[in-house]
């Protein structure tokens, strides 16, 4: 009965039910795409172009795996996992050991990594919002009421509207490498995880994917259902991990194939896998490109149980099922290797394996070695990750480069690689890494590298690195030479150099797009002591 219902909590119920007059609608976030760079983008990708130079361009590879430290790989160092398969790919390739990512967490670092561009270019800034508060109760329930954990509700009560949220995502007025690379005539596929937006325009398969297997959101469950039989899961007691085991394979995180959502009954690890296989046996007789792009091992944990037995040496549950998970994806990796070689493709395919940011320390199964921090943040730990390329023939097996690279360089060195022309109306942010690589240039690829997400401002330029919260009012600043792990904030010993970084910064500010949407919240950390607010 109503009248049983305390005060607040009815009028919470009445305004639930109403958008107008309490409405959070806001027409400041309305996204416009420009006619005009659609219309030349088509033409761009339509032209012909000179012939190969040679017989045939190389097939590319491109592995991302998701939220995978440093720290996890025993090539990098790790003591907790044994990884053959990816420790392979460094001993046949080249190994960074100083590799950048342009955006602590998923979806923007992906988008710079398939459109070779910061993706602040554009203004997309943070994560796609799959909700938003639609009414000022609902807003004020989740910043005063909802117990949200280590998130929380900073924005204000201002978002966009139903139909604007359909359009976040990379806007289609960008190339793809996939789109690029179609003009040389690849076959290009992607099997795994998007993130990239799922209106019509902006599916892999606008976006220049032949074909597409996998999901459009953040994440999806890695077996059909949450209990089987022959799978083992750990859910995390946080707010973000229950709205995921309850979101489980809907909506976005429903499996597609070719934008139609399909039955699937096997370990996403395998499946992607499996596709990925698939594609490439369909296409070896022509330049293919595949983007590999695992969910593992983000949120939410589900591991095989062959796998998680192989772990009972770990005590926690969190850890263990999530270095299964980690398990089962270095064997798909090692099966890759050797499908390849059954197939006598390893010369003539270029391999890239990254992770698209840091381990998830707010997960409590991994914590990113000695970097500080860790996906969300700024810090090393977020945006330093593994990066390998593998090129028999072509790059020296067990080569290590120090110099510090950037995510953004696998499409420019893919584009060389393919002779394939850039549009000129645009800036692209990465460099050809293969000179460097053999040796034949030995300066540092980049002067500098930049992060831009709300209130949270960083660089590094040379060996000093800055950190900025134009909100929370704290700057900090690090000698990356001498402090590798940020220990020692010199932002009062050395004002000169922090006034200076951001006075570069500023210049490169200029150059980004308004971001194209807001996000709701931050998420809390506590690090060596201090509180920090990082956008989620």
């Amino acid at each position: 009965m109503l009248w049983a219902i305390p005060g607040f909590l009815f009028m919470l119920f009445a305004l639930n039910q109403c958008t107008f007059p309490f409405t959070t609608a806001s027409y400041k976030w309305k996204i416009k795409f420009d006619k005009d760079k659609i219309a030349f983008k088509e033409s761009f990708l339509s032209q012909d172009i000179p012939a190969y130079s040679q017989e045939r361009p190389p097939n590319i590879i491109f592995i991302v795996v998701d939220d995978l430290g440093k720290y996890e790989i025993s090539a990098y160092g790790s003591e907790t996992m044994k990884t053959p398969h990816i420790d392979r790919l460094a001993d046949e390739g080249v190994r960074f050991t100083d590799c950048y990512v342009n955006a602590p967490v998923c979806a923007p670092s992906r988008a710079g990594l398939l459109t070779g561009r910061y993706p602040t270019r554009y203004g997309f800034e943070t994560q796609p919002m799959e909700i938003y508060p639609n009414n000022l109760a609902a807003y004020y329930a989740g910043k005063y009421l909802m117990n949200t954990g280590d998130f929380e509700v900073v924005t204000k009560p201002k978002f966009p509207t139903e139909w604007e949220m359909e359009k976040q995502g990379v806007p289609p007025t960008e190339m793809t490498l996939a789109d690029i690379l179609k003009m040389r005539g690849y076959a290009t596929g992607i099997a795994g995880k998007w993130h990239l937006g799922h209106s019509k325009e902006q599916i892999p398969n606008a976006m220049g994917f032949d074909e597409q297997y996998g999901f459009y959101g953040a994440f999806t469950l890695y077996s059909e259902k949450r209990k089987s039989p022959n799978y083992v899961h750990y859910v995390q007691d946080s707010y973000s991990s229950k709205y995921q085991w309850k979101t489980g394979r809907k909506e976005t995180s429903a499996i597609m194939r070719n934008d139609k959502v399909i039955k699937e009954e096997r370990y996403t690890t395998q499946a992607i896998l499996e596709e990925g296989v698939e594609f490439i046996a369909r296409n070896k007789e022509k330049p293919f490109f595949l983007y590999l792009a695992f969910n593992a091992p983000h949120v939410p944990f589900q591991a095989p149980k062959a796998y998680y037995e192989m772990h009972s040496d770990t005590e926690e549950e969190n850890k263990r099922v999530y270095y299964a998970m980690i398990h089962a994806l270095d064997d798909a990796i090692g099966s890759l290797n050797d499908k390849l070689e059954m197939m006598g493709l390893e010369e003539n395919t270029i391999i890239y394996f990254i992770s698209d940011n840091g381990g998830a320390s707010y997960t409590k199964a991994t914590d990113n070695g000695p970097y500080k921090g860790g996906k969300l943040t700024t810090f090393e730990g977020g945006v330093n990750v593994p990066f390998i390329i593998k090129w028999k023939g072509k790059i020296p097996a067990g080569t290590v480069y120090e110099n510090p690279v950037s995510s953004m360089d696998i499409f420019k060195t893919s584009v060389t690689l393919a002779e394939c022309p850039l549009p000129d109306d645009r800036v692209y942010d990465g460099v050809n890494l293969l000179p460097y690589v053999i040796g034949e240039m030995i300066n540092p690829p980049h002067d500098a590298f930049y992060w831009k997400a709300d209130h949270i401002h960083a660089m590094r330029k040379g060996n000093w690195k800055y950190l900025l919260s134009t909100r929370d009012n704290w700057a900090e600043l690090y000698n990356m030479e001498e402090d590798r792990y940020e220990t020692y904030d010199l932002s009062k010993e050395k004002p000169e150099i922090l006034i200076q970084l951001q006075q570069d910064y500023d210049s490169w500010m200029k150059q980004q797009a308004p971001p194209m949407w807001p996000r709701i919240m931050d998420h809390i950390f506590i690090i060596d002591g201090k509180l920090y607010k990082f956008p989620a």
